[in-house]
């Protein structure tokens, strides 16, 4: 790119966050703040962060606020639902139709799915959310981060794995 033309830059904190950073957000918001399910929070609580569903998480690390996630989404949101929504489909946990019995139709509504499940707990969710927070880290690793790790490995004189290169980019 020519140094003159300008680059689309995000204002803010969301410049740098990854799905996988957000999924992780999320994840720590329902561990502070609490879990629910059928909504997006639970509207019985007088509080700025109320217990949330999955969806609602999201939309708390996204933008900060509860009713930005009913109003709308940015590319950030948007990417994030479609990677848990992809990822919930390749490991088998995704209902194969809505309440309405129709099939689920966007990636949204898959997460709400998931997250409504009746056998899911807290725990279970969790572990799914920072699961697909590592998919994430791992099938979008750079050259240059494979190549680093790698090299640590030897100097190191282990072999390379999935959890290792995992454990290394969480510890950067």
């Amino acid at each position: 790119m020519n140094p003159t033309q300008n680059q689309p830059t995000i204002p803010g904190a969301l410049a740098d966050l990854t799905p996988a950073d957000i999924l992780r957000c999320a994840a720590r918001y329902l561990e502070i703040r609490g879990w629910t399910q059928g909504s997006y929070y639970d509207c019985t609580t007088e509080t700025a962060f109320p217990p949330a569903c999955v969806t609602g998480a999201i939309g708390m690390a996204v933008y900060g606020d509860r009713m930005a996630v009913l109003l709308g989404e940015t590319a950030e949101c948007d990417s994030t639902f479609r990677h848990l929504a992809d990822y919930l489909w390749r490991d088998g946990r995704t209902p194969e139709h809505n309440y309405y019995g129709a099939l689920c139709s966007s990636d949204r509504e898959i997460v709400a799915d998931f997250n409504d499940h009746a056998g899911h707990t807290l725990a279970d969710v969790l572990d799914i959310v920072r699961d697909a927070a590592d998919d994430y880290d791992w099938t979008h690793a750079t050259e240059d981060d494979l190549e680093t790790y790698a090299d640590a490995c030897v100097w190191a004189e282990k072999h390379p794995t999935r959890a290792g290169f995992l454990a290394w980019r969480a510890a950067r």
